[in-house]
């Protein structure tokens, strides 16, 4: 074999992969036909969070005079804006770049595809072969019918961060994670922003309290972005030059440019899967086991083409324990429903473990306790009283089973949770620990007392 390991794919899950195999002294290639970093890196999670970073100082500038503080109107310079998201993405790239050298990755910038069992042919005419293949090829936007990428009034979420333009009015058809975070961002930088959700809630296919979503509803309300629920997009129309979408419920409405974040389908298509029997589910992802092995030998698939949630960090997680059972024999096993998630509206929202519904539905008797942001001092002074953190713990042996935080900074707090979770910890590691002040993660610790009945700064209940 010319080399022990192969990844198809230098994405979170694909690289990370293949610089641990390579630190554990496997032969590696890692093959990419595009950008290293995929697309989280390139055209999702990082351009999106620089974005977000960046407009929030628009809101945080136009409502500074309630401190005493004055500034002239934020002006947006659109191209200086899309060029410093650009360096940031840069910079990164760059850096797995050097990674993957100093560690002695073999990189090919190429297309690859199975080619029958242990080999993988490169779109540059080479062909290599390994004992374990790894397929980490990410995941693509999908279309709906009556709207196509291919019409220019339609934009892919990488169409959105290339930011090219501001529209006045834009519609995003998908009340789901992506949806929701661009919807914010134009939204900061001027556009009417209308989201439209098919299904009876947003964010559906996240493990979120009804508590959470309707407070995100509201505040989303309160930012003047209009959420229609329930509400089926069936096709855009042009009348006197003006183009606006069409509902199943015969409602029109007027669109400069439409969003379209349904959902992201996995990079299946050109693998060269039925070179070794492998097809994918009805889902579109590839079946593994335990051990992320697909039913072919030696090839196995992480990321976005395993079933689970389309995390960036759970294709490291996969990655990282994938390499590790290559080296030592045996994989760690991931704990997929402590996954921590962090969804950048605003405010942020950030949740691990199960919500409260879940615990119940799964016939578990739970704690659960609550604490408002806006009895934060800390969250007084930085002007972010919006939100609340929830617990929700195993009311026989008081086990942390879930955390919710809808607030700000909701992403950098959730990870104290997620250790907690992971760990397997009661409630009081965290109620019983003790928190500066004034701090945000006080909020977290007095949501703990909460569950155990001896709240301080909240009425117990």
């Amino acid at each position: 074999m010319d080399h022990e390991v192969i990844v198809i794919g230098g994405g979170p899950g694909g690289y990370v992969c293949a610089i641990r195999c390579a630190q554990l002294g496997l032969r590696t290639a890692l093959v990419e036909k595009a950008a290293l970093g995929g697309t989280c890196l390139n055209w999702g999670c990082i351009p999106t969070k620089a974005l977000y970073s960046a407009t929030k100082l628009i809101d945080r500038a136009s409502t500074a005079h309630e401190m005493g503080i004055a500034y002239a109107s934020p002006t947006v310079d659109l191209a200086r804006l899309a060029e410093w998201k650009s360096q940031v993405v840069t910079t990164l790239v760059e850096g797995i770049a050097t990674l993957l050298d100093k560690n002695g990755v073999e990189l090919h910038v190429a297309e690859g595809r199975l080619d029958g069992p242990g080999r993988v042919a490169l779109s540059t005419g080479e062909t290599m072969s390994a004992g374990r293949i790894v397929l980490a090829s990410g995941s693509s936007p999908i279309e709906i019918p009556g709207f196509s990428f291919d019409d220019p009034r339609v934009w892919s979420s990488d169409d959105a961060l290339a930011l090219t333009e501001i529209p006045d009015r834009l519609v995003v058809i998908g009340g789901g994670v992506i949806g929701l975070e661009i919807a914010s961002i134009y939204n900061r930088l001027g556009s009417s922003v209308t989201v439209l959700e098919l299904l009876p809630e947003i964010l559906s296919v996240v493990d979120l309290d009804r508590r959470t979503i309707a407070a995100l509803k509201r505040f989303l309300k309160q930012q003047g972005l209009d959420v229609r629920t329930e509400t089926a997009a069936q096709s855009i129309e042009t009348e006197n030059g003006e183009a606006s979408v069409r509902t199943a419920d015969e409602a029109s409405i007027p669109a400069d440019r439409v969003l379209l974040a349904v959902g992201r389908r996995s990079n299946t298509a050109g693998l060269g899967l039925e070179t070794v029997g492998i097809e994918p589910n009805r889902r579109g992802f590839l079946p593994v086991d335990g051990a992320l092995r697909c039913s072919a030998e030696g090839v196995y698939a992480i990321g976005d083409l395993a079933p689970g949630p389309m995390l960036a960090h759970k294709a490291s997680a996969e990655g990282l324990a994938l390499a590790e059972g290559f080296a030592n024999g045996r994989m760690r096993p991931i704990d997929y429903e402590g996954i921590p998630q962090a969804i950048f509206t605003d405010p942020e929202i950030a949740s691990a473990g199960l919500s409260e519904r879940a615990a119940k539905e799964a016939g578990r008797e739970v704690l659960v306790g609550r604490f408002p942001y806006a009895v934060l001092g800390k969250a007084l002074g930085m002007r972010e009283p919006d939100g609340f953190f929830q617990v929700v713990a195993d009311a026989s042996d008081h086990r942390l089973l879930g955390v919710q935080i809808i607030g700000a900074d909701a992403s950098e707090l959730i990870s104290e949770a997620a250790v907690a979770i992971e760990n397997h910890l009661p409630v009081e590691a965290i109620a019983d620990a003790i928190h500066p002040h004034p701090t945000l993660p006080e909020g977290l610790k007095e949501a703990a007392e909460g569950a155990l009945g001896r709240a301080i700064h909240v009425v117990n209940r």
